[in-house]
């Protein structure tokens, strides 16, 4: 009579031990492995068994369904002394994977075809799964509205993964289901995410705008020649002054027509029916900024592809420098993104323009979905109030007006020296 056993392999060179499913038939052996690991904390010295309960309740459970197989063929001839240990492991672990498919596995053979851009993050939610369940095994049969929302509470000291990980395990399910499911044929046959709907990050509003005096106080410092903290000035500088452009559209921005950069927004270009396009001109205020970082050659509007490998690299310059800056001039937690926060707070709360015209300034999706059918974009309207807001902020129209210096004067000058 076969009989199935739980079997720890040796010491990986990670400090992890696989853990096997031993099947048993007279002198013949085969092992199964279940694709749990074991850290040697997790594991009794006394006894061997496995401490962690949720690993232990897979193996558990992955052996009962293997043993239920077995049952199954007791009628037939494979568990009889003629069939050795290798016949019955592949006939009940075929069995299995005939009834069920790894959500792991479609996971991975999607993540080597798909273009899209968020594929790091699909990676860390596998990764945490596999933490969560303590295998790198998840039939689709097991996501239950149960076991989301039990993931769901693994993540509670985390809710920006709570909701980013759920609605990437719901668009997988859900190109699994577009996969495998035909009109004949329902291979996938529950859908948890009927009944379960991820949680939205709840995002603090407003919080990472700087004050007047605040930006005031970074648009004047002094940064070094040369270092990281001129990068990091002169980038926020842009930042704010191009209507909250973001490093990774600095980086790879290729038109720039008349004082105007045109380009699609790097973030949301793939799934946008417009491609996320804008077109921003160029204040007189920043010129002289523009062209010190020009690319030369003209591959795009700006060098940074040539000085970095690739926008991660810049966006992490500027913010190094940024925390320079910040504990130069006593603004804690000084960051890149704070710039487009900024442009758009002040842009609300100081100028009183539009929420949908800042919307439209930002590059975000409208709320007028049928008005821009039939309105012709024209990026007028939110180039013209970017320059009033430049110069009202900076104080450059009044001292423009009247020719007297004001408290803003020494931004000016710095403007003129870059």
């Amino acid at each position: 009579m076969a009989t199935i056993a739980i079997e720890l392999g040796k010491l990986s060179s990670k400090k992890t031990r696989e853990v096997y499913l031993l099947v048993r038939q007279g002198k013949t052996r085969r092992r199964v492995k279940t694709g749990v690991k074991l850290l040697e904390t997790e594991i009794s010295p006394k006894t061997g068994k496995i401490k962690s309960v949720e690993k232990a309740m897979a193996v558990e459970k992955l052996k009962c369904e293997l043993q239920e197989s077995m049952d199954a063929l007791k009628k037939g001839t494979l568990t009889t002394v003629k069939a050795d240990a290798n016949t019955i492991a592949a006939k009940i672990t075929r069995k299995k994977q005939e009834n069920d498919l790894d959500f792991f596995a479609f996971a991975e053979k999607w993540l080597q075809k798909t273009t899209i851009k968020g594929a790091k993050n699909y990676k860390c939610m596998l990764n945490t799964i596999e933490s969560f369940c303590g295998t790198r095994k998840l039939f689709f049969s097991e996501i239950s509205v149960t076991f989301l929302k039990d993931f769901e509470a693994y993540l509670k000291e985390r809710p920006r993964a709570q909701s980013l990980y759920l609605g990437q395990m719901r668009h997988l399910f859900r190109e699994a289901m577009l996969e495998y499911n035909t009109d004949e044929t329902v291979v996938i046959k529950n859908d948890p995410f009927m009944r379960y709907k991820a949680p939205k990050q709840v995002l603090k509003k407003g919080v990472r705008a700087l004050g007047i005096e605040d930006f005031l106080k970074v648009v004047n410092y002094k940064a070094e020649p040369g270092g990281r903290a001129e990068l990091a000035h002169d980038c926020f500088l842009l930042s704010f002054c191009l209507m909250g452009i973001n490093s990774a559209d600095l980086y790879n921005a290729t038109v720039f027509e008349h004082d105007t950069i045109k380009y699609n927004r790097t973030k949301t270009k793939d799934r946008r029916s417009d491609d996320a396009y804008i077109e921003v001109q160029v204040h007189p205020f920043i010129k002289r900024i523009v062209e010190k970082y020009r690319d030369k050659k003209g591959k795009n509007v700006f060098n940074f592809h040539n000085r970095y490998a690739d926008e991660a690299g810049l966006n992490r310059a500027i913010n190094i420098g940024l925390k320079e800056i910040g504990k130069a001039v006593k603004l804690d937690g000084l960051e890149f993104y704070q710039a487009r926060h900024t442009f758009a707070t002040l842009s609300r709360n100081l100028m009183k323009f539009s929420k949908s015209d800042v919307d439209e300034a930002l590059n975000h999706v409208g709320s007028y979905g049928i008005a821009d059918v039939y309105i012709s974009k024209d990026f007028t309207i939110i180039n013209e109030n970017n320059f009033k807001l430049i110069d009202t902020v900076l104080g450059l129209k009044k001292e423009a007006q009247t020719g007297k210096k004001t408290k803003s004067t020494t931004i000016q000058n710095h403007a003129a020296s870059v």
